[in-house]
């Protein structure tokens, strides 16, 4: 699972997923600035301060006793992914209609499996050369965070997580983290 900035928009982020069967395929989401904070929080290991929408309501099933299943990401119409959280609660087993980008960052949070429907993965997926592209593309609009030194970094990434910016902030630390392993090489 790739995430990196979108030129589609300053607030969008493009969420690559790795196909199991095919690891050549990868299956790409444009998703929204806070569902991109918290599905890379929670990649990165990086725990807020206060709980993000989607651990409060993980927090609310559990106490409801609902188990959550799996996630599938199920269709794409005019533009938009759709996606169903599939859920068991007193052995009866619910959907819940929601947005792909809240459904993965539930699922990777209750480790369980993220799925595609076999139509949307063929019809949209593209390659891991495609994927590179792709992402080369997306971060050549950082080339000014590249230009900085690493004290001007650690400045940023200091005000990022004050301003609890943690989406940046785990860039900043990723870029700093290079350039220090570059250096001492």
């Amino acid at each position: 699972m790739n995430l990196a900035p979108s030129s589609l928009g300053a607030n969008s982020f493009i969420l690559l997923l790795a196909s199991e069967l095919n690891p050549d395929l990868k299956f790409p989401i444009v998703i929204g600035q806070q569902e991109a904070q918290s599905i890379s929080l929670h990649l990165e290991g990086i725990k807020p301060s206060r709980p993000l929408t989607h651990d409060l309501f993980i927090q609310l099933t559990n106490l409801s006793d609902i188990i959550f299943q799996e996630i599938e990401i199920t269709n794409f119409q005019d533009g938009i992914f759709f996606a169903k959280i599939s859920c068991l609660h007193n052995g009866t087993t619910f959907l819940l209609d929601a947005r792909p980008s809240d459904s993965i960052a539930i699922a990777l949070r209750v480790n369980v499996p993220i799925l595609i429907s076999t139509k949307l993965l063929l019809s949209l997926s593209i390659t891991s050369e495609e994927s590179s592209e792709l992402m080369d593309d997306e971060d050549s609009s950082d080339e000014s965070s590249e230009q900085l030194d690493i004290e001007e970094l650690q400045g940023k990434l200091k005000k990022a997580l004050m301003d609890e910016d943690y989406e940046s902030a785990a860039q900043l630390r990723d870029l700093i983290t290079r350039r220090t392993q570059d250096e001492n090489k």
